[in-house]
């Protein structure tokens, strides 16, 4: 028996509520697998943007501290009368956080370095800094917790290519 005959062997009243379930669950259909799929995907665009403005303007933030600090964004200049592990020193002691335990070269463009006991954002600062202005990478890193901000830290730097 097919649909059609069956539904014309019903009673006009069963024939109504027929066509009444079939409609809303047509439109219960509709909206659970076309509008909302397509609202919920606007939402979650919506909020993928935002995140992404937020992270744009803290790179921006972050462009105005490493230029702040005398490097260029444009290009990577490094004075060529010193070496790696004087350069980190130095980066060191003008960000005015505690002194490494040992500060060796490593090459003759590289250095190595372990410190304790120093706050993270400002160790990341001065590494990011050393990048940015002379092109020292960090190329080897081992850090672990110490307390709440403060780590130890293990970490090669080179003159990247």
């Amino acid at each position: 028996m097919s649909i059609k005959r069956w539904y014309a062997n019903q009673t006009s009243r069963e024939q109504g509520i027929i066509a009444c379930a079939a409609i809303v669950g047509i439109g219960a259909m509709s909206y659970l697998f076309v509008i909302e799929p397509l609202a919920s995907g606007t939402k979650a665009r919506q909020a993928s943007i935002e995140v992404q403005k937020k992270d744009l303007a803290w790179m921006k933030q972050q462009e105005k501290l490493v230029v702040s600090a005398g490097g260029t964004v444009a290009g990577v200049t490094r004075p060529l009368d010193q070496a790696a592990y004087l350069l980190l020193d130095k980066a060191i002691r003008d960000k005015k956080i505690t002194a490494p335990e040992r500060v060796t070269p490593d090459g003759s463009q590289g250095a190595k370095a372990q410190i304790s006991n120093v706050e993270f954002d400002k160790l990341l600062e001065v590494l990011g800094g050393l990048d940015a202005t002379y092109g020292l990478s960090v190329t080897t890193m081992n850090v672990s917790k110490k307390s709440e901000g403060l780590v130890n830290a293990r970490f090669s730097l080179e003159v990247g290519q």
